[in-house]
Parts: structure tokens; sequence; C-alpha cells
């Protein structure tokens, strides 16, 4: 497994802005050094983008403050920023005892709620959601717990790691919001992507949000998110078109088949779900909740 190989000196003074390029390039080198993976962003933009107050509280450090400095996709999908700057309070109902009963409220109390959540997706498929992501926080949180012992959080892999803009992060955050409220938008797809330009669509889609796709980093890179949705969704659906899969049901088969529900249909979903869990994501997510979590006695 990755590990930490150097104590990470402060680095001193701040960056000029003509050496932007160079910092860049210095801070792959720093995080290579560290055991931080290429696919920083990608992973992190998916561990983190739907964590709270609550959730850091229990399964990273229950000294998070509500300025915790966590970024996560609005869980109020038609409202703006896209991306909150700190994971909010979800205010779960502290009388049940066990996490998947103060999940299940939250998603039965919102579920017909419009612009909540994952307000496009099925039930079953916002209760796999969720508790694919408490999987993700269970493991990361555990590496998190040795990472705080040998990570200083002014060190220059700390500086890198909380450079949202040149690590890419950000970016990932917003493509994963788009994604989210507009299942399908990057699929290639035009049964799919003409409804968001003034179409009907009488389909479900259940889209592969599970892994940030490989094949759109430059595109990514290049993409100015500044600009309301409606400002944005036609560029997105012409540049930002991902290698993640998708399926796409009318609505009579979805109500003539249940195959979509069918243990042979989980069968091959959790496969992909424990592919997911790698060494890479979960060391990846644990240094950046290092370097940037807020907590009450750091503030």
């Amino acid at each position: 497994s990755s590990g930490i190989n150097a104590e990470w000196p402060l680095r001193p003074g701040a960056c000029l802005l003509g050496a932007a390029f160079a910092a860049s390039s210095n801070c792959k080198k720093i995080m290579k050094r560290g055991g931080v993976s290429e696919d920083f962003a990608k992973h992190v933009s998916h561990a983190i983008h739907s964590l709270t107050v609550e959730d850091i509280r229990t399964y990273f450090n229950e000294n998070a403050v509500e300025d915790n400095k966590i970024p996560v996709v609005n869980p109020k999908l038609r409202d703006y920023p896209r991306v909150l700057e700190n994971a909010p309070i979800m205010g779960y109902d502290e009388e049940f005892v066990t996490d998947g009963m103060k999940y299940f409220d939250v998603i039965m109390r919102g579920i017909n709620m419009e612009g909540w959540s994952l307000g496009s997706f099925d039930l079953i498929e916002r209760l796999s959601h969720v508790f694919h992501m408490t999987e993700i926080w269970a493991f990361t949180g555990k590496k998190y717990k040795k990472v705080i012992r040998r990570l200083k959080t002014d060190s220059e892999l700390c500086d890198c790691v909380r450079d949202l803009d040149t690590n890419g992060l950000r970016k990932y955050l917003e493509l994963t919001a788009f994604q989210i409220r507009y299942p399908g938008i990057t699929s290639g797809n035009s049964t799919v992507t003409d409804t968001y330009l003034g179409g009907t669509l009488d389909y479900h889609i259940s889209y592969g949000l599970e892994a940030r796709p490989w094949n759109i980093g430059k595109q990514l890179a290049d993409f100015d998110f500044s600009g309301t949705d409606e400002e944005l969704i036609e560029g997105v659906i012409k540049n930002l078109v991902d290698s993640a899969k998708f399926n796409l049901w009318s609505k009579e088969t979805r109500e003539k088949e249940a195959d979509w529900g069918a243990r042979e249909h989980w069968e091959d979903c959790v496969q992909d779900l424990k592919e997911l869990l790698t060494d890479e994501l979960i060391y990846d997510t644990a240094v950046f909740m290092r370097c940037q979590l807020n907590i009450a006695h750091e503030m």
C-alpha cells in the first residue's frame, strides 16, 4: 500500500503568478513522492461529493466544524452554487441509533421533494448510493487515522492537495454536480442529451456515477464552469463526453421487466462497487481529508 515517504517541510513564501505552470509541475512531483496517485482528483471527487458534517464526524474526526473546508456537491440540485465550500449539516434524526436508519429516513423524507439529492434516481438507486458511499468512508476513515500520525498539515504535500484549482479537484466536483443534476448529460447519447436542450425524456436512466471517467481529463481541465446550468448545458454536452456506463429503459420496459433489480443484475453491480474500493482511492482521500479538513483545535 502507498505510504508517505518523507517529512514535508513548510514551503516558504507565496508562489509568483508567473510561475503557475512550474508550481503545477512541482506539485505533481511532490504528490507522487507522497504516494498520491495520478487520479487524485477523480478519486477524491467521488469519495467526498456527498459528505455531510455528521458523516465527517462519524467516519473521520469528531471535532470537525461547520466551516470544515470539505467541498461537496450541493444536495439541493436546483440551487447555486453547484459545489458548496463546506459539507453541510444534514440534520439526521438522532433518535435513530443506526446510521442505516438515519440515511433511510433522510431519503424517504426527501423522496418527493423536487431538486433534492439524487432527484432523478429510483429509491433502490438512492439507497445503494448512500450505502456505497458509507463503505468508502469507513475504509478511508481507517486510513485517515493512520495518515494523521505521519502527515503534517503545514507540509508541501498538503499545500498541493489544498490547491483545488491546480490539482483539478474543483472541476471534477463540478462535473459530478452536472452528472447528478442531469443524468446522462455526458453520455454522448442524443436520446438523452436532447432532452436537456428542450426535449422530453420518456426514459429512465441509470448512470454510472460510481467512477469518474478516465477519458476527459484534458477537456475537463480546459472547461470553464463559470455560469449557470442553462448557460453551460450545451457546452457540457458537446465537450465533456465520457466513457461512463449508463442504462436506458423506456417506461414500458421498466414496468414490464424487473431485471434491473434482479439478483443477476446485483451480482454484476456489486462487483463493480467492490472494484472501486482501491487502495489508491482510499489513500488519496485520506490524505485529502488530513490536509483539508478544518477541526476545532486547529482553528
